[in-house]
């Protein structure tokens, strides 16, 4: 295993560096979440559902706005076929306590790195 720092990337020949770096990203913003805090319980729980296949009749999101994004998010959890898994995660963001400490957690975690978490559509 190699230690120290690395040369810097021919950002022209490696496919997908920004992909990597929201990777890497994440896992350092997951690694400063507080252990036994509630954003943490709620990635864990989103990580047991299991969809193997996106859901049928469930098209791309294609507007961040707050209000379109909600709607999609309810049609996302309404439909047929909800998995246990599923049912828990919608739960547990129902859950305004749960939810407002998650936020603070993941804004600090964000402070601290000084990097945002923020949605972006793909082409």
């Amino acid at each position: 295993m190699r230690s120290g720092p690395k040369p810097p990337s021919d950002l022209t020949k490696h496919k997908g560096i920004e992909t990597v770096r929201q990777i890497q990203f994440l896992m350092v913003l997951c690694s400063v979440l507080p252990p036994d805090g509630k954003a943490r319980e709620m990635l864990r729980l989103a990580l047991d559902v299991r969809n193997e296949e996106f859901p049928d009749g469930v098209e791309p999101i294609r507007d961040l706005h707050p209000q379109a994004t909600k709607t999609w998010l309810e049609f996302f959890w309404t439909r047929v076929g909800i998995s246990p898994e599923e049912r828990e995660l919608i739960d547990w963001q129902n859950d305004k306590p749960s939810m407002d400490i998650a936020v603070e957690e993941l804004q600090e975690a964000e402070r601290r790195l000084g990097i945002r978490l923020a949605p972006r559509t793909v082409e």
